[in-house]
C-alpha cells in the first residue's frame, strides 16, 4: 500500500519477526511515532495557512492601492495606461508581482 504508516507497520513487523522481542513495545513505539508525525503535520498546516494568509494580503495590496488611487485621482493613473513608459512600468511590475507570488508559493508549500 502506498500509505507511509502501513509501510512503517510492515517494517516493524518484519524486524520483529527476524529479531524477536516484545511485540507490544515495538507497536507502542510505532504508535508514538505515528502520533508525533500527525501532530507535526498539524503544526505544518497551521504555519503554512498563516503564511498563505499573509501572502494573500501582501499580494493583494498593490492592486488594491492602485485601484484606490485610480478611483480617487484618475488623472494621476492615466499616465500608466496612455504613455509607453507607463505601459513598460505596468508590465515590469506585473512580472515582479508574478515572480514574488511564485517564490512565496514555493516557500509555503511543504511536502510531508
Amino acid at each position: 500500500m502506498p500509505v507511509p504508516e502501513v509501510n512503517f507497520f510492515v517494517i516493524v513487523l518484519t524486524i520483529q519477526a527476524k529479531t524477536g522481542g516484545n511485540l507490544s513495545e515495538a507497536l507502542n513505539n510505532l504508535s508514538n511515532v505515528l502520533r508525533d508525525r500527525k501532530r507535526m503535520q498539524g503544526k505544518i498546516r497551521a504555519m503554512s495557512s498563516e503564511a498563505k494568509a499573509s501572502a494573500a494580503i501582501i499580494g493583494s495590496l498593490p492592486p488594491a492601492v492602485m485601484l484606490l488611487v485610480y478611483i480617487t485621482s484618475p488623472d494621476y493613473m492615466t499616465t500608466l495606461f496612455t504613455e509607453r513608459a507607463g505601459n513598460v512600468m505596468l508590465i515590469c511590475s506585473g512580472l515582479w508581482m508574478s515572480l514574488g507570488v511564485f517564490v512565496m508559493k514555493k516557500m509555503i508549500n511543504f511536502k510531508f
